[in-house]
């Protein structure tokens, strides 16, 4: 067994449901001289389980989660809330078959209790964000699982990362998007080259907080493409440096009214309010989607009229401004956010069912047990948001 190991089960055995009473009992024996005979059979339980949990975890260390499985179960049979049996289970489920395994084990030891295990939540979950960091079908999704990796800073999921970059590196964006130099410089280079796919490269160097990107987002503010000037709004305001409110203000008069929008809204994230009225404006719009790209500037400024506002939206026919006001609302009013977006996930349409369900995945930032249930959505994404929630909620 590894000292890793070795020192896991220490733990794990220090803190499983019968062993506190079995060194009571021998305490109290050893001080006191009574009653020898139930001091003799107390230590015999914690015996057995300290040789299955020392076995199993051994076979895990072997290589051979279905052993260790076998021997976590045997505890488990004896005490089904033992702790050193549940976390032994979990970890050879999770080396056999994946996340999802441990979790199914996880709550099938759980059944009504009303308290989570937070540590082993949160191993479930570290192991979901590896999974998520090596799939190829949702990019997005892995970007998000590799951020909440290097943000945990854990020796065996960096290594993990390091070594499934190896074998196939992580897109540019990805890595520009964790504040490589390298990577921010090959994409201001894609983005002084033009072409396509320029909101998903200045998406990324909104992303990187890195000055060296401000230049060529600046220059993009005279691009042609609507998408393109509001995307670069978008990431100078991200970015913070106030330096560039004079290159950034002119688009208060742009033709097109999500560029004007996101200019106010930009200004107002580099400290300048000049943009305000025109947002204050749009809050009184007869169209929900003006009024909600005007909500979404001003988020920065939650008074009681945006409030007012953003729940109005939140009833709204349109079922995706209902998911986006359901989200800004979130951080003021998360029961009402929830609810309506657990209305939207039974909604027909597939796009909107997934949009609500990561939407969630932002909303609920505290509740453990619905982080929890989100590790099992079919969105690779969602999984990856839940996961690194539940991540920063028990570190």
């Amino acid at each position: 067994m590894s000292a890793l190991s070795l020192l896991r089960y220490v733990l794990i055995v220090g803190l499983s449901v019968g062993s506190a009473p079995v060194l009571h009992g021998v305490q109290a024996t050893r001080s006191s001289g009574s009653k020898p005979a139930q001091a003799q059979r107390e230590p015999s339980v914690a015996v057995e389980e300290a040789v299955d949990l020392t076995n199993g975890w051994a076979r895990l260390a072997e290589g051979k989660p279905e052993q260790a499985l076998i021997q976590a179960m045997r505890v488990l049979q004896r005490e089904p809330r033992s702790i050193g049996g549940l976390v032994l289970a979990v970890e050879a489920d999770i080396a056999n078959h994946g996340a999802a395994a441990g979790l199914a084990q996880y709550e099938h030891w759980l059944a009504a209790r009303p308290f989570e295990e937070t540590g082993v939540v949160r191993r479930i979950a570290r192991a979901m964000l590896v999974e998520e960091a090596r799939q190829r079908v949702d990019q997005g999704a892995r970007a998000e699982a590799i951020r909440a990796l290097s943000e945990i800073g854990d020796p065996r999921a960096t290594r993990e990362v390091r070594e499934t970059v190896a074998v196939s590196p992580v897109a540019a964006g990805t890595r520009a998007s964790l504040g490589d130099p390298r990577a921010v410089d090959a994409l201001v280079s894609q983005l002084n080259q033009g072409g396509s796919g320029l909101v998903t490269t200045i998406d990324a160097l909104g992303k990187s907080g890195s000055p060296r990107a401000i230049p060529a987002l600046v220059a993009r503010l005279q691009d042609p493409r609507q998408e393109v000037r509001a995307a670069s709004l978008e990431a100078l305001g991200q970015l913070g440096d106030a330096d560039v409110v004079p290159q950034v203000a002119p688009l208060l008069a742009d033709r097109n009214m999500r560029v004007r929008v996101t200019a106010a809204g930009a200004l107002l994230q580099l400290g300048d309010s000049s943009g305000i009225p025109l947002l204050q404006g749009l809050l009184t719009d007869p169209d929900p989607s003006a009024r909600l790209l005007a909500a979404d500037a001003l988020k920065s400024q939650p008074d009681a009229g945006w409030l007012a506002v953003v729940r109005e939206l939140a009833t709204s026919e349109d079922p995706e401004v209902r998911a986006r006001a359901a989200r800004l609302l979130g951080p003021h009013d998360p029961a009402f956010a929830r609810s309506v977006l657990e209305g939207l996930s039974s909604d027909d349409n597939p796009a909107i069912r997934e949009l609500a369900a990561v939407d969630m995945s932002e909303v609920t930032t505290t509740d453990l047990t619905a982080l929890r249930a989100m590790l099992k959505s079919e969105s690779h994404l969602t999984r990856a948001k839940a996961a690194a929630q539940v991540v920063a909620l028990t570190k």
